[in-house]
């Protein structure tokens, strides 16, 4: 179902036109379901995959404004139909994956070109919301 232009308005205001996961400047917004539509009743019904601030739920708001996030492509598209959790895990294994099959990132990694660091994955509404980053991890 598409969103109303108003609707669009609200959601994109909600991180000042920066998508709610990277931090990037919108260019062209989308809108992600935090949780993800394909699952959502399921979700609400078991209690699973539910960031703490997402709790106050029914199996009626899948399209209420505090399940919708901005997002550029890159991170729409990534986190696909994944939950908050499994996205940043899918994230979090990005490394490991290119160290394994990239021969051009070890190449990178051994003559200095990028460095690896050990921060978790912290998305962008974490840092810049009224929830605490504790309420989004589960």
């Amino acid at each position: 179902m598409a969103l109303d232009k108003r609707i669009r308005e609200v959601v994109f205001n909600k991180y000042n036109g920066y998508c709610a996961y990277c931090g990037d400047k919108l260019i062209k917004m989308q809108i992600d379901h935090i949780i993800p539509q394909s699952n959502f009743n399921w979700c609400i019904k078991n209690k699973r995959d539910i960031p703490e601030f997402l709790n106050h739920l029914n199996e009626n708001d899948v399209n209420h404004i505090d399940n919708l996030n901005p997002s550029c492509s890159i991170c729409n598209k990534a986190k696909d139909t994944f939950s908050l959790r499994v996205f940043r895990q899918e994230l979090e294994d990005q490394l490991k994956r290119a160290k394994k099959y990239s021969r051009n990132y070890r190449f990178a990694l051994k003559y200095g070109q990028v460095k690896e660091t050990p921060n978790p994955i912290i998305f962008y509404f974490e840092k810049n919301s009224l929830f605490p980053i504790k309420k989004t991890i589960n």
